[in-house]
């Protein structure tokens, strides 16, 4: 599942009315919803955006590995009013914590840094500044990899410029041209997504078959696993299986060493 994290209902919106999703609760958080794709309201600030991120988590039964997408607005010295990133660092201006999300692809969207502040900040740098970048990225890697925790910055502000943050259809204007941009990129984000997971889950399948036609004590299934594992994510799926369930455990650990060099 896709989670996406937004600080504000006017950031939100747009993204509530593309993906026609429907309201799930308001116990702690406003949260939405369809089959694929949530969509938690956290408030401004990085302990509000980790609160929600645990409350979305028990809220969706405890799901390990998701997606999380932290979308929102954000200020930058010189970029233009609209302009949009995926932020490929984050840096808690408090704490000086540093975080590189690991970006699977170049997603034809620009990157840059982003500086996470405690209060609203107006001394603008070539790095983008936000309110819940590093909150959101400290408390996410509790439930997923980092491969799939993203976050997205649409620029209202600059040294020129600023945006009425209040004003709900400036903030929508401003964000409904780039949704296109964000699905594709929530698209592309879901596809590997899938084939990592799927594979995976094959695998594991694969490997649970396996074991399950031997009797063996804990520690030669974890040797037996782990074996197992690192054959099937190592050979290419062309070759033949060389598991062979007349052998003992011992006998195909030696062939997989064999096969795989080592």
């Amino acid at each position: 599942m896709i989670h996406f994290i937004v600080a504000t209902s006017s950031e939100a919106r747009p993204l509530i009315d593309f993906y026609s999703l429907k309201k799930k609760t308001i116990s702690n958080f406003v949260i939405y919803n369809n089959d694929i794709v949530s969509l938690t309201i956290s408030g401004i600030g990085k302990t509000n955006i980790a609160m929600s991120i645990a409350h979305t988590y028990y809220e969706f039964n405890q799901q390990k590995n998701n997606i999380w997408i932290n979308f929102g607005i954000a200020g930058h010295k010189d970029a233009k009013i609209g302009d949009i990133f995926l932020i490929d660092k984050v840096v808690d201006n408090e704490t000086k914590e540093t975080k590189y999300p690991v970006i699977l692809d170049d997603f034809k969207i620009k990157q840059k840094a982003c500086i996470t502040y405690g209060a609203p900040n107006f001394k603008y740098t070539s790095n983008v500044s936000d309110m819940e970048a590093s909150g959101f990225f400290f408390a996410c890697e509790k439930y997923s990899t980092k491969e799939f925790i993203y976050s997205i910055k649409i620029i209202s502000d600059n040294e020129k410029k600023k945006l009425n943050f209040f004003d709900k259809e400036i903030i929508r204007n401003l964000i409904v041209p780039k949704i296109k941009e964000i699905d594709i990129f929530k698209k592309k984000i879901f596809s590997f997504w899938i084939d990592y997971y799927g594979e995976k889950k094959k695998i594991s399948e694969k490997i649970n078959g396996i074991l399950s036609n031997y009797n063996l004590t804990f520690s030669e299934t974890e040797e037996f696993k782990k074996w197992l594992i690192i054959y099937f994510y190592n050979e290419p799926r062309k070759k033949t299986n060389i598991i062979n369930l007349k052998e003992n455990f011992q006998t195909n650990i030696k062939n997989i060493k064999k096969q795989l060099g080592i």
